[in-house]
C-alpha cells in the first residue's frame, strides 16, 4: 500500500500546494501542468528536481527536446529549503544570499535563450551577489556534484543500516521509530543546506528545526529500515534526491507530495502515519499522491 487511494482527489482543496518529484514532473506534460494550474493547483518543486534533468541535457541527441522538458519548470515555482528560509529570515541584513531557486531561474532563462548546447555552454548568468557564472559544461558539472552527494548519502545510509542491524537503533514500535528520528533531528539538524554559511543553532528554534527536517530524517530512517529488513547494505543512488525532496516538506503546512516513485510515496505515507501514532497528527499536514491527482479535474 503506497498511501494513496480513490478519495485522494476529493480531499484536495482549491489552492492546494503540490510538491512534485522528478518522476512526476517527467510524467506530466506541459499541457497537463498548465491545466493543473488553471484548476487552482499551486505547483512547486525543488532545485534538485531541476538539476536531475539538467545533468542529462548533454546526453540528449535533440537539444530542442531536452530544452523543452526543462522549460516545463517555467510553470512551476522552484522553492528553497524551508529551514534555510527560516534561518535567513532571522538574520540581520547582510550581503545578498545566493538562493538555489534564483540560480535555477537564471539557468532556465539561459537555456530558453540558447539554440544549442554550444550556445548554452557559452552563456553566463549573474547571481544575486553580482558574481558572473559561466555555464560551460554545466550539465556535466551538475552531474558530478550530484554523484558526489549521492555517494555521501549512500555512505550515511549504510551506517544507519548497520546501526539498525546491530540493535543500537531500535525500531520495533512507532514510538521507538519516532525517538530515533528525533535523535537525528537533534544531532543532524538539517539535510544538505542549499545555501552557504547558515547558522542553524542561532538562526532557528528547536521546534523550527523539528518542523522543517522531521520528514527528511523520517525518510532516512524508514527507508534504511526497509532496506535492512530486505538484506540491503545501502540505498540506490537516486534515494539521495528522494531524501532531499523530503527536506522541502515542512510540518504544519498543507501539501500534497506528488511522486511518480512508489517507494517515495510509501515512505511519505509511513512518516505521516508515524506522526499520527505518536500524537502529532495535527502537524502531519502533508500527504503523498500519484501524478494523476493533478489530472482528475483539479482541486475540488
Amino acid at each position: 500500500m503506497d498511501g494513496t487511494n480513490a478519495t485522494t482527489a476529493d480531499k484536495a482543496q482549491v489552492g492546494s500546494t503540490a510538491l512534485l518529484d522528478t518522476s512526476a514532473f517527467k510524467a506530466l506534460s506541459k499541457d497537463h501542468l498548465a491545466e493543473a494550474r488553471w484548476n487552482g493547483w499551486h505547483l512547486t518543486t525543488s532545485p534538485y528536481c531541476f538539476w536531475e534533468l539538467l545533468c542529462h541535457l548533454d546526453e540528449q541527441a535533440n537539444f530542442a527536446k531536452g530544452k523543452g522538458n526543462l522549460m516545463k519548470y517555467r510553470g512551476v515555482e522552484i522553492i528553497d529549503k524551508p529551514l534555510d528560509r527560516v534561518v535567513v529570515g532571522s538574520e540581520l541584513p547582510k550581503e545578498p544570499r545566493i538562493w538555489s531557486s534564483d540560480l535555477t531561474y537564471a539557468a532556465l532563462a539561459a537555456i530558453d535563450a540558447a539554440n544549442s548546447l554550444d550556445d548554452l555552454n557559452n552563456s553566463l548568468i549573474v547571481d544575486e551577489g553580482g558574481n558572473r557564472r559561466a555555464l560551460g559544461d554545466c550539465a556535466d558539472r551538475v552531474h558530478r556534484q550530484l554523484a558526489d552527494e549521492e555517494e555521501r548519502f549512500r555512505e550515511f545510509m549504510a551506517k544507519l543500516i548497520e546501526l539498525l542491524r546491530s540493535g543500537q537503533v531500535t525500531t520495533r514500535t512507532e514510538q521507538e521509530k519516532h525517538n530515533a528520528i528525533m535523535s537525528m533531528v537533534v544531532s543532524g539538524g538539517s539535510s544538505l543546506p542549499d545555501t552557504a554559511d547558515l547558522d542553524y543553532v542561532e538562526g532557528a528554534s528547536e521546534d523550527q528545526v523539528f518542523a522543517c527536517s522531521y520528514v527528511y530524517w523520517a525518510y532516512a530512517l524508514l527507508r534504511s529500515s526497509m532496506l535492512a529488513d530486505a538484506g540491503g547494505s545501502t540505498c540506490a543512488e537516486n534515494d539521495f534526491e528522494d531524501g532531499q525532496l523530503c527536506a522541502y516538506v515542512p510540518l504544519d503546512e498543507p501539501m500534497w507530495v506528488v511522486a511518480g516513485d512508489r517507494e517515495l510515496r510509501c515512505r511519505i505515507s509511513e512518516a505521516r502515519q508515524l506522526l499520527i501514532a505518536v500524537g502529532l497528527g495535527k502537524r502531519a499536514c502533508f500527504e503523498p499522491a500519484k501524478p494523476d491527482l493533478l489530472l482528475q479535474g483539479g482541486p475540488s
